[in-house]
């Protein structure tokens, strides 16, 4: 990996994209869910569409799934804004100019040339990744998880390593037909309608309007609508000073997950019960992963 002057067009530290996992397209269905968090407040948008069937749920991970006022994406920050300053060479503010312009930091160090290498991309994510989590277990995200019949899917720019970690401190880490990382879509980030797609194509979906998407960022909410998913912005206040969200994207807005069960117009996807058995993809081979079919 080459230590450089800074890329010619950028400069400092970015939220998180990384690294690899994805669990056999074919998965079972599932349904479950319980978890534990703070309540919140509920609000939607004036232009909520009409209820209808979707065939698979897409949830982000980090600052969707769980909410710890960004610790966890604060320390991920300064870990990559150490990696490129201290690693690489370039200029302090240089991580988050590249996360401004190309969606992840990750993708702009790769578009700029300065990991080019399998070797380089597996020494970032893991230094990026290799952080505390204050991330508590979520008995009532769990119950909530439990109760949803529709196919659940975690989406995320992240690895697939970080967000299994965070889906075994939550609790829930059983309760999803896999994870659907930056690099099972071929290292698109979710700026990119290509990231849609292939989260599409893994969950073995071939209609938008069948995807319904939970997820903490706004710039997200833009893409997935301009896909023809569903959308639902989870979180009400900006992560820098605080301000009240609005987002014209948004099909809905909810202050937690939690809230997703509250949501009349998804009432469909619950079960009215909570469910017993059924795991995703509890089979023989439940712990077999795919880790080597990035789609193209």
């Amino acid at each position: 990996m080459r230590a450089t002057s800074a890329p010619s067009a950028l400069a400092n530290t970015s939220p998180m994209s990384v690294d690899a996992q994805r669990s056999r397209a074919s998965a079972t269905h599932a349904t479950h869910a319980r978890d534990a968090s703070a309540p919140s407040t509920r609000s939607e948008t004036s232009s909520s569409p009409v209820a209808r069937s979707h065939d698979v749920i897409f949830f982000d991970c980090d600052d969707c799934l769980y909410k710890n006022d960004w610790r966890t994406a604060n320390v991920i920050t300064a870990k990559i804004e150490s990696y490129t300053t201290e690693r690489l060479g370039l200029p302090r503010g240089a991580a988050y100019q590249l996360y401004k312009s190309y969606g992840t930091c990750l993708r702009g160090l790769q578009e700029e040339r300065y990991l080019e290498h399998e070797e380089e991309l597996e020494e970032f994510l893991a230094y990026a990744h290799d952080v505390p989590l204050e991330i508590e277990r979520d008995e009532r995200l769990r119950a909530m998880l439990m109760k949803i019949k529709t196919p659940k899917w975690v989406f995320t720019a992240s690895v697939a390593s970080h967000a299994r970690r965070c889906l075994e401190a939550l609790g829930i880490d059983d309760l999803f037909e896999g994870i659907i990382d930056v690099r099972a879509v071929n290292w698109e980030t979710k700026h990119s309608l290509k990231a849609y797609e292939a989260a599409m194509r893994i969950a073995g979906v071939k209609d938008p309007k069948a995807c319904l998407f939970l997820d903490d960022s706004t710039s997200n909410m833009k893409t997935a609508r301009a896909m023809g998913w569903t959308n639902i912005l989870v979180g009400t206040h900006a992560r820098d000073g605080g301000d009240l969200i609005v987002c014209e994207h948004a099909d809905h807005i909810i202050s937690t997950v939690h809230d997703f069960e509250d949501l009349e117009h998804f009432r469909e996807h619950f079960h009215d019960h909570d469910a017993q058995d059924a795991v995703p993809g509890e089979t023989e081979d439940a712990d077999a992963t795919v880790t080597d079919a990035v789609p193209t």
